[in-house]
């Protein structure tokens, strides 16, 4: 899904578990995205444009389950004598990407962190109109049980909005997207910050 999808995920993570605080929750929710935005300008990972589509055909390091659980473990492990609650999040957080990209994404996502193996991916991404809507009910549910005030909701339908042109590209996007392979990584970097910075200043204490 796209970054203001996985920063609302933090939302619910932020009510459940008040002491583990906003910033190490959004993190978590953005690492495997992170991973990816460092494998794909260091050629470790790669994404192939077909058309004006961008099809994430190899990314099995940062976003296989696998990957996914050795994160949370490690996250957990590592966090739990610091505060319980903070690694329950963190770690609920890791794996809370993973699940909603195999939701999103195309079969792209692997079983474990190698080159070969079955691709999980239910596609919702190829139905653009599907994709905004499941997205922004996803962001309002978000909102909802987190109890946010009206400035965090416009925000996250506005970032919701802002995701149309990716959702269904214009004619040539592709081709500009091909001439320069940086330009996908930076631009999802950038809404992740942006996602990041919204969330964490409208989001504040939840109303009771």
């Amino acid at each position: 899904m796209y970054a203001i999808s996985h920063a609302a995920t933090a939302l619910p993570l932020r009510r459940r578990f008040p002491e583990a605080g906003i910033w190490p929750i959004l993190i978590a929710v953005q690492l495997v995205e992170l991973l990816w935005v460092v494998f794909t300008y260091t050629g470790i990972e790669h994404y192939v444009v077909s058309g004006d589509r961008v099809r994430l055909s190899f990314l099995p390091y940062s976003h296989s389950i696998g990957t996914g659980l050795a994160l949370s473990a490690a996250a957990f492990f590592l966090l739990r004598r610091r505060s319980a609650q903070l690694a329950a999040a963190v770690a609920i957080g890791i794996t809370s990407h993973v699940v909603l990209d195999i939701i999103h994404h195309e079969p792209d996502i692997a079983l474990l962190p190698v080159a070969a193996g079955p691709r999980l991916g239910l596609g919702l991404m190829n139905v653009p109109v599907a994709d905004l809507v499941v997205e922004l009910g996803y962001g309002i549910a978000c909102w909802w049980i987190y109890r946010g005030g009206p400035g965090l909701l416009v925000g996250i339908v506005l970032l919701n909005l802002a995701d149309w042109p990716l959702m269904a590209p214009r004619p040539g996007t592709g081709e500009q997207i091909a001439e320069h392979p940086f330009l996908l990584p930076t631009l999802i970097l950038f809404q992740i910050v942006l996602a990041w910075v919204v969330v964490a200043r409208l989001a504040r204490t939840p109303r009771r």
